[in-house]
């Protein structure tokens, strides 16, 4: 209701006059002289202008019967006739304080490398190298993990020299990839001298490594939290594992993949898995600069598997088969790998180890 446009109440100045006939006014003194005056009447306005908010306690207070006259009335009257108004004794409300949500700590402990051996039973004892996200130690739930194999001539260090930890850090905290673990692996003996399958390379990275890194670091155990890539015959390696074991992983990348292997047989080659076998829905990348002299056969394969319907990503880049190349696009890599999972921490289960680091 528009309380400005309401007139003031009938009859109003006739109620007034009423109510001041009908005061009580003090009378002379019989004993006293006959001069005695009586007090002057008081003055009454011609209009009485209520204020908008004293309509509207009106119109609130609206009188029943006999009950007494409403408070906002009295104070009207109580104006014209300058007499002090009743006070009304009020009881104050409690007022709520406001308790400041507590925020996040601010993270402040950035990322790290951490070395380390993990025993393996076709290799024996192995290095490894892992990256951990800013705070870490901190979060209490398990991360994404990639795992990154190097060349046949590389150690476990290539993707740190490379610097694919400092990517991952500028991207994680500016918000571009969720944190994740990183796991760089070693080539070791059996990197260049077996084709696949059992008592191989694949045994070392699918039956030792990763169950190690899982046991003993916050990593994702669900396939969903597992991605795998690699450099050269580390891409080689990583295709072959992902196209026999596609249940086991989210994402696999080749990255420069040297798909040479002249000894390995249809159903470890990635140039024959990647077509026969039922990837189901795990995503793959193929990349490789144009001037790349292993360029011929991963070409291959994704025309190959284009004809054949199977989805995958290809990217021609400018550059060659070196450590430049690699080191330059390890921002892409990440991106990718990082696109199917969750950005917010508590999207992810509870980690259920120590958050420690395991000695090596």
């Amino acid at each position: 209701m528009n309380v400005a446009s309401r007139r003031p109440p009938i009859g109003l100045a006739a109620f007034l006059l009423f109510v001041l006939s009908s005061c009580s006014f003090p009378q002379p003194d019989p004993s006293q002289s006959n001069l005695a005056v009586l007090p002057p009447a008081p003055t009454i306005p011609a209009i009485i202008q209520p204020t908008v908010t004293q309509l509207a306690d009106v119109e609130r207070e609206e009188p029943r019967g006999n009950a007494p006259m409403p408070t906002a009335i009295a104070r009207m009257i109580g104006q014209v006739l300058a007499l002090p108004e009743a006070t009304e004794t009020t009881t104050p409300e409690a007022t709520a304080t406001s308790t400041a949500t507590p925020t996040a700590t601010p993270c402040t402990t950035p990322g790290q490398i951490v070395t380390g051996t993990f025993p393996s039973v076709s290799a024996g004892q192995s290095a490894y190298r892992i990256y951990l996200p800013p705070c870490y130690e901190q979060k209490g739930r398990v991360y994404p993990t990639l795992y990154m194999l190097p060349g046949n001539i590389h150690s476990d260090s290539v993707w740190d020299y490379l610097g694919l930890d400092e990517a991952a850090e500028a991207s994680i905290n500016g918000g571009e990839i969720p944190p994740l673990l990183i796991v760089m692996a070693d080539s070791g003996p059996l990197i260049n001298s077996t084709s696949g399958g059992p008592w191989s390379y694949e045994s070392v990275i699918l039956d030792d490594l990763i169950p190690f890194i899982e046991s003993n670091y916050c990593a994702w155990k669900d396939p969903m939290g597992r991605a795998i890539g690699g450099m050269s015959r580390g891409g080689y390696w990583a295709l072959e594992i992902a196209f026999r074991h596609p249940e086991q992983f989210a994402s696999v990348g080749g990255h420069s993949a040297a798909l040479l292997d002249l000894y390995g047989g249809p159903d470890v080659l990635p140039q024959y898995t990647g077509l026969t076998n039922d990837l189901g829905d795990l995503r793959i990348y193929f990349d490789i600069g144009e001037n790349d002299w292993v360029i011929n056969n991963v070409r291959q394969l994704h025309e190959d598997m284009e004809a054949a319907g199977k989805e995958h990503v290809w990217v021609l880049n400018e550059g060659r088969h070196e450590d430049a190349y690699w080191a330059s696009h390890g921002g892409e890599y990440l991106t990718w790998y990082s696109e199917p999972w969750p950005m917010q921490r508590n999207a992810y289960p509870t980690c259920s180890i120590e958050m420690e680091n395991p000695s090596s």
